[in-house]
């Protein structure tokens, strides 16, 4: 096992690379910057979610955990203690090898450079290279410019630039001067008032023959350290600049012992001026958030021909590509050009600017591009090719020329789409990272734009307030740079709240104010500089598409964009067409089995909705989303059957479109389809984590809208009274649950089926809560409606009625018969029957078979509720936790309640839902003393839901 830790966070396992997501990457960077030592669970959540402030912002923590740890170990057997991310005491630790994670290897190769440079500068040399070649971007990935990174990333850097410095020293000990003219060229660049690295540089020109050059260095030296810091070269720089004057004997050393061969014909080449000649603007404010970026595409520029940086309009393509150019510039000794291709219109005029760009001057016959080849046949140029989609297909011959076999010279391009040229490398560039679930340390995007703010007003007092709208700007415009730069740039005359509104609103409408004259002034108008080259049945797809918010399937866009004059079928190829446009973000599923999802930015999705509704297509298309809608819940698997074909998480995947279709039918213009929805995913919200959301539509749809359907109603209002009991507030659910049981006394047969899987499911959560009274009148409804001999509707009303009567009927007798229904309920497939039988005997195995056997019971509970669609969460956590204790075991119990608690906590759960769970805490607390209970509560809070229940594989 190998981390990758100095760039992307990677994990190596027999050769084979597996990059997390970016939460399981942030935790295991966390860890990594305290590699083998224990992080607390309070730390770890402050690195991930400092100052969130919201609800649920720690909810994926412990699986994220568990993911890291299949990742870490995929070969861990069952049950078997992790031996690389540990679980300890109130926190974390990670166990690694030096030889384990780049990191450490890097520190550990860095420390023997430094002991051994003078004594053995060839090994000291080899250190150094082994050490940089560890280094793929910046360090922690995605995280390295959180705040809780900033004391081990600065170190790590540090520690860097020394090995840099002392790979120079190795090379001029080593008689490695030619080397050492080029390490130090660009060492001067990252660090130009570091007086080492300007001795280092005038001494490797010194040796190299080269004493005008290394006597201009100090003079350059001399003149930046004036400038910058008011101050002359120390005493050591001023010291070798007399000796280079004196021509000290002392200074020459031996050249490489192994030069590079050179043919007797060859003349000895006039060296390269240390700058390339360039076009590049020099003023530009700093990059941000682009780091690993700017790592890869400087590598990748320099070992490849051609390399296009591609994006939605706005992301940053051409800072980027600037940045990279600069930084690749020693590469290219003969220069580095940028030559935007915005306002060309013909491609004939293509090779013409990049011509007079590179001061090429007209040739008395032939065409300007053989002059270009010729010209660049023998030069080692690198050409930057800025705003090239417009000119996409037409740039093929040009390019090819520039790039024939005996050219060095390479081309980066950016791009809203790419060039498809033979060998071109894309590089996909997406927004930067937004501060999701209030996640402000790990933001790129709040990190720009709060830069920017500084810049147009650093005046302005940044709060706390100030924070979360600047946050919610973020968001809203999914951290696109452009967008970031011309909201920040509003505060010279609005106030942070009134940008949040506009953004919110119309951020296309977000637009330049005063600097150069380009005639895109608005984000509107750049987005439609890329809409103006899709062809028709592009554009209809990319309007028809600003009704579905969030992600959304292939599936899903396909039927509510597909109709007249589209089919469906047209649009998966469609969809692809965007993407390749940037107009449309494509997010790769992360696990096997998910289904990858596509976005549009809000930006793009303004754009398209302005284009909708000048289509007079708004209407249609809200229709065609409402179609799909009522289909994908036709769909949803009936009678408490197991969940074959993924329902309930394709709806998850789609669930941006259908909290779109609620807030259409429930606040813009209230109408039946809300409570035709609500009635329809009863078990939605519990089954998948979602029951805080699932309450406040619930709450908006009672009493419903005028014109629903009465059954719907009805239904609605028993799922708010469940949703009320769930978080174990039955004295408000109580009134809710009557009035709709009354309302449901008439059902419309094709509604019977869905309105008894509704009272079986509202009989689970009484169950869950012991609530026997609430069982037992449901219970009675039940076997009313079972009359008619359906065999599903009779296991469910059994089932239930078994579970209303415990109370009165003897363990043994209520054991018998609730081991018969799930039998038979597993047979049959209801496994909603199953899932009440299960909760009975894990309660009724203490009083009988021993809780032993329970907690076999309870693991069958799991089992079925996976299979039904749910996701495993608090309540099988707490009846465990019962369990456990009534084997002895207080402090694994304890930890369990813990675990049951704070899950419960974040899905909006009540907490406990057993009455016997205060009781039992109160006789462990009381049993094991204070300090071991708060041990053991501390412990349980670290448990991810997969180890509380014992489902680790």
């Amino acid at each position: 096992m190998r981390i990758h830790d100095l760039g992307p966070v990677e994990v190596e396992i027999d050769g084979r690379r597996t990059q997390l997501g970016a939460r399981p990457q942030a935790v295991l960077a966390v860890l990594l910057s305290h590699a083998n030592e224990r992080v607390s669970v309070a730390a770890l959540a402050e690195a991930l979610w400092a100052d969130s402030g919201r609800v649920g912002s720690q909810s994926t923590l412990e699986s994220h955990v568990w993911r890291a740890r299949q990742v870490l170990e995929p070969d861990r057997p069952h049950r078997q203690a992790s031996r690389v991310l540990l679980t300890e005491s109130g926190g974390y630790r990670l166990a690694v090898d030096v030889d384990q994670a780049d990191s450490l290897e890097f520190l550990d190769l860095a420390g023997q450079s430094r002991d051994l440079v003078d004594a053995d500068p060839r090994r000291s040399l080899r250190c150094c290279e082994e050490a940089l070649a560890l280094w793929r971007g910046d360090p922690f990935g995605a995280s390295a410019d959180a705040l809780w990174a900033a004391a081990a990333v600065s170190r790590l850097v540090e520690i860097r630039e020394q090995v840099q410095i002392r790979r120079v020293q190795a090379l001029l000990a080593c008689g490695e001067v030619d080397r050492a003219v080029v390490d130090s060229g660009t060492l001067i660049r990252d660090l130009p008032l570091n007086e080492d690295v300007w001795a280092q540089r005038m001494t490797a020109l010194y040796r190299a023959g080269r004493p005008d050059e290394a006597l201009q260095a100090f003079r350059t030296a001399r003149d930046l350290m004036l400038e910058e810091l008011g101050l002359d070269p120390g005493p050591t720089l001023q010291n070798l600049h007399a000796r280079i004057l004196a021509q000290d004997e002392d200074l020459h050393h031996p050249q490489s012992a192994q030069p590079t061969a050179q043919p007797a014909s060859s003349p000895t080449a006039a060296p390269h001026p240390v700058r390339p000649a360039t076009n590049l603007p020099r003023r530009l404010p700093p990059l941000i958030g682009r780091g690993a970026e700017l790592a890869s595409l400087t590598a990748l520029i320099a070992d490849h021909g051609l390399v296009t940086v591609v994006g939605a309009a706005g992301c940053g393509k051409t800072r980027l590509a600037i940045e990279v150019a600069r930084h690749g510039g020693e590469t290219f000794p003969d220069g580095v050009f940028i030559v935007d291709l915005g306002s060309v219109e013909r491609s004939g005029l293509v090779a013409e600017l990049v011509a007079s760009v590179i001061g090429l001057a007209p040739a008395p016959a032939g065409s300007v591009e053989e002059q270009l080849r010729q010209h660049l046949a023998d030069q080692q140029i690198l050409l930057v090719l800025d705003n090239c989609e417009h000119l996409a297909p037409m740039l093929y011959d040009l390019i090819m020329e520039v790039l024939d076999d005996d050219s060095d010279t390479h081309v980066l391009a950016t791009s809203r789409e790419p060039l498809a040229v033979p060998g071109e490398i894309t590089w996909p560039l997406n927004p930067l990272i937004t501060p999701a679930d209030g996640d402000r340390a790990g933001s790129t995007a709040l990190e720009l734009f709060l830069a920017r703010v500084r810049e147009a007003d650093p005046t302005l007092a940044l709060d706390d307030v100030s924070l979360d709208l600047a946050a919610e700007i973020c968001n809203d415009v999914d951290g696109l740079p452009l967008a970031l730069e011309l909201a920040a740039a509003r505060v010279r005359t609005a106030s942070l709240s009134e940008i949040a509104d506009q953004v919110r609103t119309d951020p296309g409408g977000l637009r330049r104010v005063g600097g150069r004259g380009d005639h895109r002034r608005t984000l509107r108008q750049v987005i439609e500089w890329s809409h103006r080259l899709l062809e028709p049945e592009e554009r209809l797809v990319h309007r028809r598409l600003s009704v579905l918010r969030g992600a959304f399937t292939r599936d899903c866009a396909a039927t509510v964009a597909g109709f007249a004059p589209l089919s469906p079928g047209q649009v998966p190829d469609l969809l692809e067409s965007l993407v390749n446009r940037s107009l449309l973000l494509a997010l790769r599923a992360e696990e096997p089995g998910e289904e990858s999802t596509f976005r549009q930015l809000a930006t793009v999705r303004a754009h398209a909705a302005l284009a909708l509704r000048e289509a007079d297509e708004s209407i249609a298309t809200i229709d065609s989303r409402h179609d799909w809608l009522r289909g994908m819940l036709a769909r949803r698997p009936g009678d408490g059957r197991a969940d074959e074909h993924g329902w309930y998480r394709e709806l998850d995947v789609d669930f941006a479109t259908v909290r779109a279709s609620l807030e259409s039918t429930l606040v813009d213009d209230p109408g039946p389809l809300g409570c035709f929805v609500l009635s329809r995913v009863s078990n939605f919200w519990y089954h998948r984590g979602r029951m805080i959301e699932g309450l406040k539509w619930l709450q908006l749809a009672v009493p419903a809208p005028v014109g629903s359907d009465p059954t719907d109603a009805a239904m609605t209002e028993l799922n708010l009274a469940a949703a009320e009991g769930m978080r174990g507030r039955f004295d408000s659910s109580r009134p809710l649950f009557d009035h709709a049981l009354a309302e449901l006394r008439e059902v419309p047969p094709d509604r019977l089926t869905d309105v008894v899987e509704l009272l079986a499911s509202a009989a689970l959560v009484g169950a869950l809560h012991r609530n026997f009274q609430m069982v037992a009148v449901l219970g009675r409804r039940l076997q009313e409606m079972a009359a008619d001999g359906d065999p599903a509707f009779r296991l469910m009303a059994d089932a239930v009625t078994c579970f209303a009567e415990i109370e009165s009927t003897p363990p043994q007798i209520s054991v018998e018969r609730a081991t018969e229904l799930y039998h038979r309920g597993l047979a049959d497939g209801v496994l909603l029957t199953c899932w009440i039988c299960c909760i009975m005997l894990a309660a009724l195995s203490v009083q009988t078979s021993g809780p032993e056997e329970g907690l076999i019971w309870n693991h069958r509970m799991i089992e079925v509720q996976i299979r039904l669609g749910a996701r495993p969460e608090s309540m099988p956590i707490e009846g465990r936790a019962l369990l456990i204790m009534a084997t002895g075991q207080l402090r694994e119990g304890v930890a369990l309640f813990a675990a049951s608690e704070a899950q419960s906590r974040r899905a909006g759960l009540g907490w406990p839902a057993m009455p016997a769970t205060e009781g039992q805490l109160a006789m462990a607390r009381e049993r094991l003393g204070e300090e071991a209970y708060r041990a053991a509560w501390e412990a349980g809070l670290s448990l991810t839901i997969e180890e509380a229940l014992d489902l680790e594989r």
